[in-house]
Formats: C-alpha cells, structure tokens, sequence
C-alpha cells in the first residue's frame, strides 16, 4: 500500500481523472529527467480503480482518498514471466495539487528519489 501525504489546503478530490505525465525525475548520483509520452498518464478513477501507462509499462491499481491528507495506492504490475506483482509499501507526498497540475514525491530512498510531475 502507497499512501500518498497531501500538502496544503487543495481538495483531495481533485485527484481524480486523467492525469498526464509531464516529466518524472531520478535524483540519484547522476539526475535524469525523462519526458512523459503523449500517451503517457495516471488516471485515477472515481470508484478507486488507478491506471498508469508510462512509456512501455502499463500498470493498474486500486487507490483511495484517506481525508484531506493523503491517498493509498496499490498498484499491480506483471513481470516477464507474467505473474502478477504488487509494488512495496512507500508514503509518496502529493504538493501542488490544483485542478491543473499535481506532483507525486517519493520517499528518499539509498538509490535516490523520484519526482513524477502530472498535469491536465
């Protein structure tokens, strides 16, 4: 289960829809920015259902809305061998939340941490 801590006093609600991915960074040794596809997005449902198609990986998920503050996520993933995976617990802080744009951050990690930018 992720969950998502929310800063300031937006809606959570604004959470859900259609998200695209405008650009995820790795801050580790060396940054790296990579730039969300057209097709690329997070698309949180209305009955907690979560989608996610980042370049070649599509995942889906259940979240849910937890008050003002924060957001669980589960997301479910196959590996090459088609097994079903479920990501690791992680808290990732939800900043700028508006109707328009939203930031997922990671925990800090020893490899290093990842900003994943979304707008509308």
């Amino acid at each position: 289960m992720c969950a998502c801590k929310k800063g300031g006093s937006a809606n959570p609600s604004t959470i859900t829809g259609k998200w695209s991915i405008d650009k995820t960074v790795y801050k580790q040794a060396v940054d790296t920015i990579i730039t969300g596809l057209t097709t690329d997005y997070y698309n949180f449902g209305p009955n907690g259902q979560l989608s996610i198609q980042d370049h070649q990986d599509y995942m889906t998920g259940v979240y849910s809305l937890n008050g003002t503050k924060s957001v669980g996520i589960n997301i479910y993933t196959e590996d090459g061998h088609g097994f079903g995976v479920i990501t690791p617990p992680a808290v990732f802080t939800i900043s700028d939340l508006s109707s328009h744009s939203v930031t997922l951050t990671s925990p800090a990690y020893p490899s290093g941490q990842y900003f994943v930018y979304l707008k509308r």
